[in-house]
Order: structure tokens, then C-alpha cells, then sequence
């Protein structure tokens, strides 16, 4: 059979003709911000990356993850890329779900942070895109108008503040579609639309879902009464019943993220936050007006919501509400919502509500782009009313936008910058005179329109430009080399693949890299690590691993700065990568030295799993000294006492602070004398005999600016902004310790913080750990989600495996279903009778199955409601007349007329 080739072309080039203004509003948002990139040297024209805040430290590392699978076949379900092991469904639930991500397997790891940003612009273009077929879908009409308007939304000040939030981006494109969906369940009594984009949201990223959830329950009302009469109680009642029935079947959709992620979710910190007890108000209710000008600086870290969506945005909300030609109804119904979402950024139980009953730590209003959208939904429609008003009308109205923007520079709070007053009231007049050419000249409604299209073009270049600006200067753009790319990271890379190589597939070891990149070098570099930072870690392991002594928030991430030889072979971290440092390490063998990197083998790694005496479970890591800590581990494990000792340690100089310090007691109290000035302490680390040296340093977070250890003349750095473990390595008897620590000048006048010293005993860590090595399992099989083995049991005792508690582990001994215990709240444990065991663990996120057969029948069902009925349907469809095209400068109400073109477009079932 042959093919013609002309038919063959036909549709494409069809569909690309009926779509042409949704491309330009796709193309049009992603090459000003990509323009506004390179303006800032990023690669190709200059070796930086769009990386910055939480995208450099977890995102994109969790993304090279996901690429790492995705290339290399490995599960979804879990990862030991981090936290020594972690649900990695419920990871991926909240920052790599995204069905776009797809695009990663075609870049490889070097270019990752390129494929980074090439997501970022197609998001942005399918935020306009997906606005205008909403416009186009709504108005049924497409003109230059709805392409401008689509743009504002693609390049609104919450999309260029919180563009880094790559993740957050499906839900700003999706809203359009979704609210679009909405209109044709209420109008039309089609809803596929409105249940994929639900389930498409809820599936990608149940944050913002979360806000778009709610957003779609208060914006109904207003559909439903646009759409439906009262008159006619049965299809109100009907169209309510269809739309709750939908968002049951669109949640079902996406159960298989949905619920298994609610369930994690119930671990982390964010799901302990207390309802406000009072109502408090944050700002002046006159301030939201100055958040809609030009230039306003974007709120990232702290401050107000952002609100800008464009000028003309700004001159359309009062013309929307003088327009003959929308009903009152809907103008009540309209600035109803728009208060309600003010006062939701004003009042903080609203505030906190909004946020799923949580207090957002930095970013605030996260949920200011539905405000946006919503804005932006009414400026059109204003637009289309402008013919309703005269010249002077529309001139009074832009006199009134010059005289808000002038009281805002008097009245608000806080400062409002000139060049936003001047640049604003340039862009007011400009408009004034575009949205009255009609008036001075036979000028078609068309070139209006273009008009209109071109000034909203300069105006999104301009605040584009200057605000990627902004968040570069304050929030800093990061460099290529040494993150994913450069000589030292090809040299890690290969050292990563060499170990891997030479340990064998199926072998089990941790690797871990000092001084580190960011927390999650592990995702980002592939290899199976200890440090992680992740929103969806519970908080429990978190508390554990901070009073072992790692470097911790004490919310969501542990972090290997530094360790013992004690903690590195306990948890298996077989391989230490140093970037840098001058510590002399003779505890582990030095196996690669390249240029950038050495690599030291620890020869004390344990296998993942060991029995330890029946206390074990009774052992609590504890706050306050993590070396004791320690000690009591090693002692419940291996019945050997005090691998750690204490060292002496004595108050040395000071400069611009008093020091008090009791006996050996390791509390500090200090005041700085001058608080204009820096101030340093130092102390003396009395070391009598040879010996592995540690030091902990407890402090409250980012009190101190910098610290570092003087051994002799060798310097060794370490990170005083947080409590950490300190490495000082191996030092002779008599060598002078010194620990310094700096405080900055706008550091708190008065503090406090611990030092606990210990020598590593050799002797009795070389005993303990023959003990603990002959209790080990052995491995038969080591994969992403299975853990098998053999061990002999001397005696009763318990399995303390190195992998952080998770009900998503099932559990078997010698074939027979055990329950694991949670040593510590930290990690897994199972009891075990003497004699010879095979131990079967499998790993499946809780509530996966479930949400699997929830997910499965509601496709079943979507199948039975759209797909049969429109398959029997089909022959009668195709004898009905075609559907005129409409005009792009002018069309009929919805409300007279539900023609829409006969052309390809896209769909909007």
C-alpha cells in the first residue's frame, strides 16, 4: 500500500496552522527569558549555569539522580545515592515527577545543569501556551490580544522569582488547562480536560496541587454561575455532582504518587506545625498595590507576595469592573475572590491554611501565582470591553494608575525604588496611548492589537532582564566548573567508576567526598553517600544522625563534613574522596592520587548488617556529646568499652571577647567586648600521646563565621556555621592543637558553645571491630530495592542493619515474616534467635499497592465515562455539518455561540 506523502504532511501542517499563536505565545515567554540568561554568562555564552539557592543544593542533584536511573535501569523506589538509603518515590513525588524530565536521558551528566535550563524555558513557554488555548478555549476567538496577556502570565514576577523551582513549574503551565477544563464541564459537560489536568497536577507535584486544589474549589462558584442558571436547579445540581465526581476520579488518577507520598509526608517536620493561637496581620493592605509595579524587586528569601503580572494588568482590573458588558454577578464574584486571596497573604491563619497548615520556611506565599491567574483571567475579558469606553475614559483610568503608583511612593511601608515609580509611569502612558489609537485614527482592531502585543513585549523584556539581574546579584548564578562539569569532577566521576568497578556489581560499600559541593553530593555524583537534604525526609533519622554527630539542620538533612574511622566503618563508607584538606589520615589507605582528588580506602568497612548484644535496643544516641554516643554504640555491638577517650583541654587566647570556661567542663560562655569588630577564641588540645584526634563543636546555627584547627603548623578546616564532627587526623605526642574560632562583627553580642576532645584507642577499636566484623551478614544479593544474605547468630541478639528505618522494608528470616524495630528511631533492627539465618528484605514504598489498584480503577472507570461512549458516538459524529471557523479579530459569546474552528487545534476535551 503507498503512502502519499502530501496527505501524510497534511495534518501536521494543519495542526501547526490552527495553532500558529499558540507557538508564538510558547516562543515568545522562553526567548525573553532565555535572553535574559545569557545576558548573565550563562553557558554557552559563558561558563555558568541557571543554578542558584535549593536548585544548586538539591534539585539538581536529585535530577542527576533521576537521569542516572532512567539511563541505567534502576529502580524508582528507593536510592542509597543519599542518607544511607531512602524512599525515593516520595522524593521523586515532590521534586522529579515531572513527565518532561523525560528529556534528561538525552544529555549526559556534564550538560545536566544545560538540560536544567533548557526545562525551565519549555515550562515558561508552556505557561504561555497553556494560557492562551485557556483564552482561546474560554473566548472562543485568538487574536495578538491573548498572546500578549498569555505572556504576562508566562513571565509574571512569581514565575521569574521562583523560576529556579523547577519542580513548582508544571503546576504554574497545568492551572490554565485545568481551570479551562473546569469551564468546559460546567458550559459543555466535557470533562476529561478538567480530570487529566487534575490528576497531571496532583501526580507531578502535590505542593502546588495543593494550592491549585483549593484555588479551583473557591474559582468554581464563579464558573458554575457564569455558566448555569438558577432557574434551572437540576443542571446546577448536576454540574456540581459532575465536578466533585471528576476530582474524585482525578485524585484517583494519581494515587500511586498520591498516597504513598500523604503517608511519608506524615514523618517530616512540616506535618507538627501548630494552628496559630492569635490573628496577626503582616502588612498595610495599601503596600499589595506597589507588588503590581514594574521592577519590583522579587521576593525570594522574605517579603511580599509577588503580584506583578504587567502594567497593563494593572490599567485592566478597574476597566473590567466599569465594563457594561460583564455582568454584576460576575464582578461580585470576581472581587469577592480577588479580596479573599489578599487577605489569605495578609492574616496569618489564612496564610497558614493556605500552606497546608504550615508556616513556609523562607519563600513566602507560595501560592501568589493563582492571585495572578486570576488577575490576569479578568484583564482579558476587559480588553475585549474597551470599545465601551471613551478615550478620555481610558485616560482617566491610566491618570488614576499614575496617581496609585505616586501614593505608593508616599504612603507605603516600606520604600518604593524610583526606578520602579518612573519606569512604571513610562510604561502607563505608553499603554494610555496604544489602548486609544482606534480614537485618533481609522486603525484596524487587529494593529491594535499587535500594538498592544509589542509594548507588552518590551515591557516583559525589560522586567525580565533587570529582575534575572536582581536574582543574580543577590542570589548568585553558579559556576559550571566544579559542579557538574571540569577536570575535578571528571576525575571524581571516574574514581566513582573505577571503585565500582573494581568492587564488583552487587557488592555492597558507601563512598563519601570532603569537603563537599553541596549536601547531596551523592545524587550528584552517583555514588551510594550518607549526606542528604530533601524535604521529604523524616525527622526522626534526622534527630539520630545529628547526635552521632553529624552536620544537621535538625529538620530535613544530615551531612558528611567530617566522621570518625568508628561511624565510616559502622555504616560501610569504604572510600573517602578528598577535594582537599591536610589532615594526616593513617587510618585509611591512600588508593588513587590524581591531580584534583585523593582517594583513601578505609580497610575497617563493615558489611551493611551486624548482631549486636540484646541492649542494643535499649541504646539512645542522645544529644549533647555524640562521642559518648558513640562509645555506647560500639559498646552494645561489640561488648567493648570506651574506644573514644577524652583529651584535656585548655582555654588559650582571645581577641575582642571574654571567655568562661569551668575546670574540664567542654561549656563555653563568651561576650565579645567591641561588636563593630570580629572577635576569635582559641583553645588548646592538650595531646600527650600519639592518637587519632576528634573534636565535636556544638554550637547554636550560624553563630560562628569560620573556624579551623592548627596541628603544628598544618592547618585543617572545618565548617563552624553549624555542630559538627571534626577530623583533626593522626598527631604525635606533644604537638601543639590548637582549635580557633572566628565571630563575625554583626555576630550576637554574647553566646555560648561546647568542645568535647577525644584520642581514638586503637587497641580497643581494633578489638571491637573484630567482634562486630565476625557477627556481620554476609551478602548474596545487593540491589536498589533487595537485601539478602546468610549470618550465624553466636547467641541471641539483634540485626542492626545500616539503613535508616522504613515500614516500606517486608522482612523475612529463614522464609518467615519478621517485624523490623526502629533502634533508635534511627535504624533498622530485627531480633534474632542463635543459630544460622537467611535474611530476605524487599523494598516497596508504603501504601504503594493501594495506591496502585486506586489508580488502576480509576482508569478503568475515566475508560468506561469517555473513551466508550465517545467510540459509539463516533459515526454518529461524523455525518453532523462542520463547525465554521471563527473570525481572530471578533467572535460571538460563549454564551450566544459554542461554534469553535474547524481547523486542528489543540485539544481541549
Amino acid at each position: 500500500m503507498r503512502i502519499n506523502r502530501q496527505n501524510l504532511m497534511e495534518k501536521p501542517r494543519r495542526f501547526f496552522a490552527g495553532n500558529r499563536l499558540a507557538f508564538v505565545a510558547f516562543g515568545l515567554p522562553a526567548l525573553i527569558l532565555l535572553i535574559g540568561y545569557m545576558t548573565r554568562g550563562i553557558f554557552p555564552v559563558g561558563n555558568r549555569n541557571v543554578l542558584t539557592i535549593d536548585l544548586y543544593h538539591q534539585y539538581a542533584p536529585f535530577i542527576e539522580e533521576l537521569r542516572n536511573k532512567l539511563t541505567s535501569g534502576g529502580s524508582l523506589f528507593f536510592t542509597w545515592a543519599g542518607g544511607l538509603g531512602t524512599n525515593f518515590w516520595a522524593l521523586m513525588s515532590y521534586y522529579l515527577a515531572s513527565p518532561l524530565n523525560i528529556i534528561l536521558i538525552l544529555f549526559p551528566p556534564a550538560f545536566v545543569t544545560e538540560a536544567i535550563m533548557l526545562l525551565t524555558l519549555i515550562k515558561i513557554g508552556l505557561c504561555g501556551a497553556f494560557f492562551f488555548v485557556f483564552l482561546r478555549g474560554v473566548w472562543q476567538e485568538e487574536n495578538y490580544k491573548m498572546v500578549a496577556v498569555s505572556g504576562l502570565y508566562a513571565l509574571s514576577a512569581y514565575s521569574l522569582a521562583y523560576s529556579w523551582n523547577i519542580m513548582w513549574l508544571d503546576g504554574l503551565f497545568i492551572l490554565p488547562l485545568m481551570m479551562l477544563g473546569m469551564v468546559r464541564l460546567v458550559r459543555d459537560r466535557r470533562g476529561l480536560l478538567y480530570c487529566l489536568s487534575l490528576a497531571y497536577i496532583l501526580y507531578t507535584n502535590y505542593y502546588i496541587a495543593f494550592f491549585i486544589v483549593l484555588f479551583t474549589v473557591l474559582y468554581f462558584p464563579i464558573c458554575l454561575f457564569r455558566y448555569q442558571s438558577f432557574r434551572q436547579m437540576g443542571k446546577l445540581l448536576l454540574s456540581i455532582l459532575r465536578f466533585a465526581g471528576l476530582s474524585l476520579l482525578g485524585a484517583g488518577l494519581s494515587a500511586i504518587m498520591l498516597l504513598p507520598t500523604y503517608f511519608s509526608l506524615q514523618l517530616t517536620s512540616a506535618a507538627n506545625d501548630a494552628f496559630p493561637k492569635t490573628v496577626t496581620h503582616y502588612f498595610q493592605l495599601f503596600d499589595y498595590i506597589g507588588q503590581h509595579f514594574m521592577l519590583v524587586s522579587p521576593t525570594i528569601r522574605d517579603g511580599m507576595p509577588n503580584m506583578y503580572c504587567g502594567i497593563l494588568a494593572l490599567l485592566m482590573i478597574p476597566i473590567y469592573f466599569f465594563a457594561k458588558s460583564v455582568p454584576l454577578r460576575q464582578k461580585f464574584l470576581h472581587v469577592g475572590l480577588i479580596l479573599l486571596l489578599i487577605l489569605s497573604f495578609n492574616i496569618n491563619v489564612l496564610n497558614f491554611i493556605w500552606h497546608g497548615k504550615h508556616f513556609p520556611n523562607q519563600l513566602p506565599y507560595r501560592n501568589s501565582f493563582v492571585y495572578i491567574f486570576l488577575i490576569l483571567s479578568i484583564a482579558y475579558p476587559a480588553l475585549r470591553s474597551l470599545k465601551e469606553f471613551t478615550g478620555k475614559q481610558i485616560g482617566a483610568v491610566c491618570a488614576g494608575a499614575v496617581a496609585l503608583v505616586l501614593l505608593a511612593q508616599k504612603l507605603n511601608e516600606k520604600a518604593v525604588e524610583l526606578q520602579t515609580i518612573y519606569v512604571t509611569i513610562v510604561f502607563i502612558v505608553i499603554y494610555a496611548a496604544v489602548l486609544t489609537l482606534d480614537r485618533i485614527g481609522k486603525i484596524r482592531s487587529s494593529d491594535v492589537a499587535l500594538a498592544i502585543l509589542l509594548v507588552v513585549i518590551a515591557e516583559l523584556t525589560l522586567n525580565t532582564l533587570l529582575t534575572v539581574h536582581r536574582i543574580d546579584t543577590t542570589e548568585y548564578y553558579s559556576s559550571r566548573e566544579g559542579y557538574m562539569s571540569g577536570e575535578q569532577v571528571t576525575q571524581i566521576r571516574a574514581a566513582v567508576a573505577r571503585i565500582a568497578k573494581e568492587e564488583g556489581k552487587g557488592s555492597f560499600y558507601r563512598v563519601e567526598a570532603v569537603p563537599p559541593k553541596t549536601i547531596n553530593d551523592g545524587f550528584m555524583y552517583n555514588y551510594r553517600g550518607l549526606s542528604i537534604f530533601a524535604s521529604t525526609m523524616a525527622t526522626k533519622p534526622v534527630k539520630t544522625f545529628e547526635n552521632l554527630g553529624f552536620h544537621s539542620n535538625g529538620i530535613n538533612s544530615y551531612k558528611y563534613e567530617s566522621s570518625t574511622i568508628v561511624l565510616d566503618s559502622l555504616f560501610g563508607i569504604k572510600y573517602l574522596i578528598r577535594r582537599s584538606g591536610n589532615a594526616v589520615d593513617r587510618l585509611r589507605q591512600l588508593v588513587m592520587d590524581e591531580s584534583l582528588i585523593d582517594v583513601y580506602k578505609n580497610p575497617y568497612a563493615l558489611p551493611i548488617g551486624y548482631i549486636g548484644r540484646p541492649e542494643l535496643k535499649d541504646w539512645q544516641s542522645s544529644s549533647g556529646d555524640p562521642l559518648k554516643a558513640q562509645n555506647r554504640l560500639v559498646m552494645a555491638l561489640s561488648g567493648v568499652n570506651d574506644v573514644f577517650k577524652p583529651v584535656e583541654r585548655q582555654s588559650g587566647d582571645v581577641g575582642n571577647m571574654t571567655l568562661s570556661n569551668t575546670g574540664t567542663s567542654s561549656h563555653y560562655s563568651y561576650t565579645r567586648t567591641n561588636t563593630d569588630q570580629e572577635s576569635s577564641v582559641k583553645v588548646n588540645i592538650q595531646v600527650e600521646t600519639d592518637g587519632q584526634i576528634y573534636l565535636y563543636f556544638q554550637t547554636a546555627a550560624n553563630k560562628p563565621s569560620r573556624g579551623y584547627v592548627m596541628v603544628g603548623e598544618t592547618r585543617v578546616d572545618f565548617n563552624a556555621k553549624r555542630s559538627t564532627l571534626v577530623d583533626v587526623g593522626f598527631v604525635e605526642g606533644g604537638t601543639p592543637v590548637v582549635f580557633n574560632l572566628f565571630y563575625a562583627s554583626d555576630s550576637s553580642q554574647s553566646g555560648s558553645f561546647n568542645l568535647h576532645s577525644y584520642a581514638l584507642d586503637q587497641e580497643a577499636f581494633e578489638k571491637a571491630h573484630q567482634i562486630i566484623r565476625s557477627n556481620g551478614l554476609h551478602l548474596d544479593r545487593f540491589t536498589d530495592t533487595r537485601i539478602e544474605g546468610t549470618i550465624a547468630a553466636r547467641q541471641a541478639g539483634v540485626l542492626m542493619l545500616s539503613v535508616p528505618y522504613d515500614e516500606g522494608w517486608s522482612i523475612t528470616v529463614d522464609d518467615q515474616p519478621a517485624t523490623a524495630i526502629a533502634l533508635d528511631e534511627g535504624f533498622i533492627g530485627i531480633d534474632l534467635e542463635e543459630g544460622q539465618h537467611t535474611i530476605k528484605m524487599k523494598y516497596l514504598p508504603p501504601w504503594f499497592n493501594i495506591g496502585l489498584l486506586i489508580s488502576l480503577g480509576s482508569l478503568l472507570i475515566l475508560l468506561i465515562v469517555f473513551l466508550l461512549p465517545a467510540g459509539s458516538n463516533k459515526k454518529a459524529a461524523s455525518g453532523k455539518k462542520k463547525l465554521r471557523p471563527v473570525s481572530l479579530q471578533s467572535a460571538e459569546s460563549p454564551d450566544e455561540s459554542d461554534d469553535e474552528p474547524e481547523y486542528d487545534t489543540m485539544s481541549l476535551s
